[in-house]
């Protein structure tokens, strides 16, 4: 079973459009409205590859009523903390040419006793899991020690908990030493101050992550691919060429199908594999974090890599 932790959980809205112009008036060619947030598209995105999925987090109002409706739908157990505040609701509006503008609400602010509450339900869950997923951005109301309070726990319960976030806070919780993250290279450059222009650079990155207590740093690199120290050695993994149709929620779908190898017992590199796998079906929908089991099986034959 997969734990997923999401402390922002949103309704995601996609407008398609055939191409954006500021100021313009637009009839979308398509719309979808999902349950989001990192946590829950990895949640999702594990339950269509056939693993039982958990999904903590905090929601409220209309939009956290349907995000928990949704989430049921998909078969994912849900455990969610009641929040006073309404969920939030984000856009995204992609065109044609492959251009994406988002806009992304900040959601509710959440209490101590509410923050508490989600603790005592990540306790009561971690012990039944095999590995966990705390995604995505932190409500007003909570910081980085959230996070770092879930490594605590996880830690405590000898789980291994996956950490995917940014910014401010990704730099505050790598102390605390999740087993994995996964920047990419903005985010690198963010959280150790020098570009990742080269093999030498992300070797290099790779192993001051490690050094600092990160079991499984890994470095995307969007369609070039990925980057990863394991068991002492560099990895590199090369995807299949494809034509996206949408990206939004690749790197959630990474993320779970890393987590799904981990939960069936695969080799990390293999694991890996599989996410790279997932990360590029889920370029080929429209749906946000949404890939078929039929497609990752397919692109997991085309993914390679190689110890460099």
């Amino acid at each position: 079973m997969i734990l997923t932790v999401t402390a922002n959980p949103t309704i995601d809205k996609v407008y398609f459009v055939d191409e954006l112009k500021l100021g313009g008036v637009h009839r979308p060619i398509n719309t979808t409205a999902t349950a989001g947030g990192k946590g829950i598209n990895i949640a999702r995105v594990a339950t269509l590859l056939g693993e039982e999925a958990v999904a903590l987090g905090f929601i409220g109002g209309s939009a956290g009523d349907f995000i928990r409706e949704q989430i049921i739908k998909l078969n994912i157990t849900e455990a969610f903390t009641n929040v006073s505040g309404e969920s939030r609701t984000n856009f995204n509006i992609s065109d044609s040419r492959g251009f994406s503008t988002e806009l992304l609400e900040s959601g509710p602010t959440v209490t101590k006793k509410e923050i508490n509450a989600l603790f005592e339900q990540f306790e009561a869950y971690a012990d039944k899991c095999d590995i966990i997923c705390a995604a995505g951005s932190l409500p007003k109301g909570a910081d980085s020690s959230f996070y770092k309070e879930l490594i605590r726990m996880a830690k405590a319960k000898g789980k291994r908990i996956i950490v995917d976030t940014s910014g401010a806070t990704l730099l505050d919780i790598i102390d605390g030493a999740p087993f994995m993250i996964k920047p990419n290279r903005d985010e690198l450059r963010d959280i150790l101050g020098f570009e990742a222009k080269d093999d030498a650079d992300i070797k290099k990155a790779l192993l001051i992550l490690y050094n600092k207590g990160i079991a499984l740093p890994v470095i995307t690199l969007g369609e070039d691919g990925a980057y990863a120290y394991i068991e002492d050695k560099f990895y590199r993994f090369l995807s299949p060429a494809v034509s996206v149709k949408n990206a939004v929620g690749s790197g959630d779908s990474f993320v779970a199908g890393v987590a799904v190898g981990i939960s069936r017992g695969f080799t990390i590199p293999k694991a890996i594999a599989l996410g790279m796998a997932a990360g590029t079906a889920n370029t080929q929908f429209d749906e946000t974090g949404y890939v078929s089991k039929e497609l990752v099986d397919r692109f997991l034959k085309e993914i390679k890599y190689e110890i460099v």
